[in-house]
């Protein structure tokens, strides 16, 4: 026997609560509530014994549903935990950014989730609970997100992590195995559900004689690490911010080149960095991930400016180009709080606006949205047809404590999105 809650249907004045043994009596269940329904017709009949059928239905809907429908019958439930349907169900919705259900706002010791599908503002709630099964009384000091699973830290009080990758739709977890000699710097996963059901760990890591950056990849099939012959010297290196895209892992630098880094063979490849700005020592990027199946790159060369270019690394590796150009000017009119001046004169502090860039999300039809943290508001701005949503109030409302906590910056997001995927 399953048990399960079903919301109101229709015309039901109140919750339905069922408990469910097969598909008949919930469908006799809701006729008791819903008059109208009186009869069963011959196609759904048909639908309801076709395991064919019904694997052709279910591989179109969203894993949180499936997860929801294994209560309605015994042959529901055998059928969508079957590890082929969730195989197949993963290969055939492979991820990408139009399918991006939330976003992990990460300001230690707080992890928040905000949801970009509500309607209204929305809380957003915190993921400790979600992880309570393996946390305990340790701090989560790690994430990394990569086509609906996520790599996590967890550090215990005596400073040692443990590593483990979630599947939060599912609820399941694993521990990473982490030889003792490895000083981890950063976990960076590499899950590309198109290619194999099976996905790779790449650590960046130092030894304790060695402050080099050295390179390791463990890999979910075998259980075992594979140790690169490559090391890099760049401690700029942002090697926390690793970003998955064909078959590679890139980081970005600041002040130094870019690294891309190749999973299957463990090799370092060729890749372009940007230019920097003419009279800087550095890069100011704002944003650096994969979106659409494409990379992106948001560098704003100027506390002033906000109008600024989105990059994109084009497939042969050959150089970045400008892909879209942003102006959010428009947004000071419906956001005054964004101008700083009033309350910092230039000569006092040299950023005139507060926003930043959380996330840049584009599909394969070049549809693009960006997510953007005032004060006091989370805000998803449309580049397509351009409507500004609100997501999120963020408190406390003075300014003067933006800067500590309040505005997230703009590598506090890590985008996620539902998956069946094993762990």
């Amino acid at each position: 026997m399953v048990s399960g809650d079903c919301t109101s249907f229709g015309g039901a004045t109140s919750p339905i609560k069922l408990t469910l043994t097969h598909y008949r009596s919930y469908i006799k269940q809701l006729k008791q509530q819903l008059p109208i329904c009186s009869e069963i017709s011959p196609s759904s009949e048909q639908i309801a014994g076709s395991e064919d059928l019904l694997t052709e239905i279910f591989l179109r809907l969203p894993p949180k549903s499936l997860l929801r429908f294994q209560c309605v019958s015994k042959h529901w439930l055998s059928l969508i935990s079957s590890t082929y349907f969730r195989r197949l169900h993963t290969r055939r919705n492979a991820t990408s950014s139009a399918s991006t259900v939330g976003v992990f706002l990460c300001r230690h010791p707080n992890y928040d989730f905000l949801t970009l599908n509500e309607e209204r503002l929305s809380s957003m709630g915190r993921i400790y609970d979600r992880l309570s099964d393996s946390r305990g009384s340790k701090v989560l000091c790690n994430i990394n997100s990569c086509n609906g699973l996520l790599c996590l830290g967890f550090k215990s009080d005596d400073a040692k992590t443990e590593f483990y990758i979630y599947n939060l739709t599912t609820g399941h977890h694993r521990l990473i195995p982490v030889p003792g000699t490895m000083v981890v710097k950063s976990m960076n996963l590499a899950f590309d559900p198109k290619m194999s059901d099976d996905y790779d760990v790449v650590c960046v890591w130092t030894s304790v004689s060695d402050n080099r950056l050295r390179f390791s990849v463990y890999s979910s099939g075998s259980g075992v690490w594979r140790h690169s012959k490559e090391h890099c010297n760049n401690i700029d290196l942002c090697c926390y911010r690793g970003v998955f895209w064909k078959g590679a892992v890139h980081w970005f630098s600041q002040t130094g080149p870019f690294l891309c880094f190749q999973v299957d063979s463990c090799l370092f490849k060729s890749m372009p960095s940007t230019q920097i700005p003419e009279g800087q020592w550095y890069r100011n990027i704002e944003y650096f991930g994969e979106s659409g199946g494409r990379l992106h790159i948001i560098e704003i060369h100027k506390p002033q400016d906000i109008e600024f270019d989105v990059s994109e690394l084009k497939s042969d590796y050959s150089s970045w180009f400008v892909k879209y150009r942003v102006n959010l000017e428009f947004l000071t009119n419906l956001y005054p709080v964004m101008v700083n001046q009033e309350l910092y004169p230039p000569e006092d502090y040299n950023f005139p606006y507060a926003f930043t860039t959380l996330c840049f999300l584009a599909d394969e039809e070049d549809r693009a949205r960006l997510l953007i943290s005032l004060p006091g508001k989370i805000v998803l701005y449309d580049m397509h047809n351009g409507i500004v949503k609100e997501l999120a109030d963020i408190k406390p409302d003075s300014f003067r404590n933006f800067i500590g906590g309040a505005r997230y910056d703009c590598f506090d997001a890590c985008t996620h999105v539902e998956t069946l995927a094993f762990v």
